[in-house]
């Protein structure tokens, strides 16, 4: 399932992908209406007000205008788009161009203008001066002028769209959806418990293995490394996950065996890894992470200097960590039917993914207190759904490293004074025993509500 949802998401990525179906599609219906619009027309011709009824030599001139005015139409479509990609390369990063390629909006106005070009082509070739009153394909002529009305609509609706999508908040947002999709779908459901991680290891001699191959990790067959392990009566350890990058050496697998493993099953359990150049979000719960971190970190760099879109991905990130608190994690252990414990994985937990969220937004930003401030006020709100303490001590991480990082903050002693607040106000109440309360929520945000021990500005 992995693997088909990884095959469709590089494959929608390409941007000639609908443009193709289109272009086909169109040398379709130019072949039917040539040969067979005339058929069909001929029953209620009196009666179609709508239907060209000009000759040959009119509808070869109406076909080189609209061909013509099309192709110049076209042009302006491609343009824009190189435009847009150079844009959101500069402004937002060069991995999240491929957002746009996969967009299918995108993908449909350049497949309807390029087969609206290839229609009016086929049908441009066989209106001739030999045919006679019978033989025009009126209906082909007609439909080839309503495609072109359509691209000039098609046209309106892409301006508008390319302008829409150069909008950071936009893209920040459409990348925030994008991540809790991914989690629904790698995710156990909403209903499963949630427990500690158990820290399972094997014992005994064993055999490391490696990929052999080089470049990120995109799909983990883990079905089929149990179904191996368990019919080869061997465990597997696997020290890689999806978006890790692999080089062709290293520890990658380790196979827990009295005997060394032959050829074949080292190669079978290869073949449950799919390595590519790019990192997907199949598997991935940190990809969405990382696309939402270089746009912020991006963002705080010099030449861009654009801190509120940064406050944006600290907001979106957040969010996300949230969802992921609420949810059991990906197991991480795999048992054959007798129970016995076969396949040690490695998962992303909640301390992996706010390592990945956070600390290139907090070094990024190190001067800039607003940046500080916001991530403290957002670790303090998401103390709140944290129950378990792994998740507890994993923000604790991230207030120590926020705390660490405000002391050195180059802001007004002001500026400092808040950061310090703010993180104080996260680290009290994440040792409290009631973290959720109105109560400390209103007395962080400097409330006047009694009975507490959490920071209140004076």
């Amino acid at each position: 399932m992995d693997k088909t949802r990884n095959f469709l998401a590089l494959l929608q990525g390409k941007l000639w992908l609908l443009p193709l179906i289109f272009t086909v599609g169109s040398a379709a219906l130019a072949v039917i209406l040539i040969l067979f619009g005339n058929r069909l027309a001929s029953a209620g011709s009196g009666h179609l007000w709508w239907l060209y009824s000009g000759d040959a030599e009119t509808g070869r001139q109406l076909l080189s205008s609209l061909l013509s005015g099309l192709m110049t139409m076209t042009s302006l479509v491609i343009s824009v788009t190189f435009v847009i990609l150079t844009l959101a390369a500069n402004q937002l990063g060069p991995r999240l161009i491929s957002r746009f390629m996969a967009d299918r909006q995108i993908q449909t106005v350049l497949g309807l203008f390029i087969g609206t070009i290839l229609y009016l082509i086929i049908v441009l070739r066989s209106v001739t001066d030999q045919l006679g009153a019978k033989g025009v394909p009126h209906l082909a002529i007609t439909a080839g002028s309503v495609l072109t009305v359509l691209c000039l609509l098609a046209l309106l609706f892409y301006i508008h769209k390319v302008a829409r999508s150069i909008i950071a908040d936009n893209i920040v947002n459409a990348l925030y959806t994008d991540m809790l999709a991914t989690m629904d779908s790698v995710l156990p459901p909403p209903e499963t418990p949630k427990h500690e991680p158990l820290g399972a290891r094997f014992a005994g001699p064993f055999h490391t293995l490696a990929i052999g191959k080089v470049g990120h990790v995109q799909v983990v067959d883990y079905q089929r490394l149990l179904d191996l392990a368990v019919s080869e009566d061997i465990r597997i350890a696997v020290d890689v996950r999806a978006g890790h990058y692999l080089l062709a050496a290293g520890d990658h697998v380790q196979v827990f065996s009295e005997k060394a493993p032959d050829d074949a099953l080292l190669d079978s359990i290869r073949a449950a890894f799919t390595i590519g150049a790019e990192r997907t979000p199949a598997q991935d719960l940190e990809f969405g992470i990382r696309q939402l971190t270089e746009i912020a970190v991006r963002a705080l760099s010099p030449g861009i200097n654009d801190p509120f879109t940064a406050l944006a991905v600290i907001d979106r990130i957040s969010a996300a960590v949230e969802c992921q608190i609420g949810r059991a994690v990906q197991p991480a252990e795999y048992r054959d039917d007798h129970g016995a414990l076969r396949l040690l994985v490695s998962r992303t937990d909640l301390r992996g993914l706010m390592d990945a969220g956070f600390r290139p937004i907090r070094q990024a930003g190190a001067d800039h207190p607003a940046i500080l401030t916001r991530m403290a006020i957002r670790l303090a709100d998401l103390v709140g759904p944290a129950v378990l303490e792994a998740e507890r001590e994993a923000l604790s991480a991230q207030i120590e490293a926020l705390g660490q990082a405000g002391e050195q903050c180059a802001g007004i002693p002001m500026d400092r004074d808040e950061i310090r607040f703010q993180v104080e106000a996260a680290r009290m109440r994440l040792q409290a025993g009631d973290p959720g309360s109105e109560t400390e929520r209103s007395s962080i945000h400097g409330g006047t509500s009694g009975g507490t021990d959490f920071p209140v500005r004076g």
